[in-house]
């Protein structure tokens, strides 16, 4: 076991599948007590499972992040069990139908922003005195190179995603004198479960388009790099920000996204 984040503790929210998935066992792997919440139990318990068998510590705390009450308990339950919370992973997240804001409905519209943005601000505001009394701690927000993009047919994720990057950003100055930092990780395609079923009708049909209009190989074309993003890629960024490594970084986005948005 390696030991870049040894004696942390750290909260990951939407835990149990994809990037958050991969960061809780690469944290767990680095050190790291884990707790990992989200709102289905069997993919948390599977999460746990893995960490576990692997002689690590991690428990699991089933709860929606949009619920006040539930992204409370989040954080209590952690302090309950490990004493201290020095990690917050902003990870939870949805994505509206692809969709013009015409053809969308109200209720998705605001589920999105429910859980992107502010599922975001409740997690935060239940760890940031936590935080306080363990004299700093790190905040990072999975978010994502659509805050950054006009995209097609994806104004409501694109719209929440931006929301929570200058939520980011006002809560890195509010709270670096509290030596909290607060910093973003955006990535471009990865292959999580949000997408997986997609991905894999266009890569069965590589001829065919897709909405919003376009073929697997352009996907992939999106990305200089050459390929699309897997969720280990992501959770070795998230070590650098949890880490004391990163003790001067506050209010950064890193764009990782195989050099989609240098074009």
């Amino acid at each position: 076991m390696a030991d870049r984040l040894k004696n942390k503790v750290a909260l990951i929210t939407g835990g149990g599948t994809g990037i958050g998935k991969a960061i809780a066992i690469i944290f767990a792997r680095e050190g790291a007590k884990v707790a990992v919440s989200g709102r289905t139990a069997s993919t948390l318990t599977e999460t746990v499972a893995h960490i576990i068998d692997e002689g690590n510590d991690a428990i699991y705390i089933q709860g929606d992040v949009s619920i006040a009450a539930d992204a409370d308990r989040m954080v209590e339950d952690t302090v309950a069990k490990f004493g201290k919370l020095d990690v917050l992973v902003n990870n939870a997240g949805v994505r509206a139908s692809i969709l013009t804001v015409l053809e969308l409905t109200e209720d998705e519209w605001q589920r999105t922003f429910d859980i992107d943005a502010k599922g975001t601000w409740l997690c935060s505001k239940a760890a940031i005195p936590e935080m306080q009394k363990a004299g700093g701690g790190s905040i990072i927000m999975i978010s994502s190179n659509c805050a950054y993009i006009g995209l097609r047919k994806q104004g409501a994720y694109n719209a929440a995603k931006a929301a929570q990057e200058l939520l980011m950003k006002c809560m890195a100055l509010d709270f670096a004198p509290d030596k909290i930092r607060v910093n973003s990780i955006c990535p471009a395609w990865v292959r999580t479960e949000m997408n997986r079923e997609q991905l894999a009708e266009m890569e069965a049909n590589p001829d065919q388009e897709f909405p919003p209009g376009f073929k697997y190989t352009d996907v992939v074309d999106l990305h200089p790099i050459g390929r699309i993003g897997e969720p280990e890629d992501v959770a070795w960024a998230a070590v650098y920000f949890a880490s004391d490594e990163s003790t001067w970084a506050t209010g950064s986005s890193l764009a990782l996204d195989g050099g989609y948005t240098c074009q």
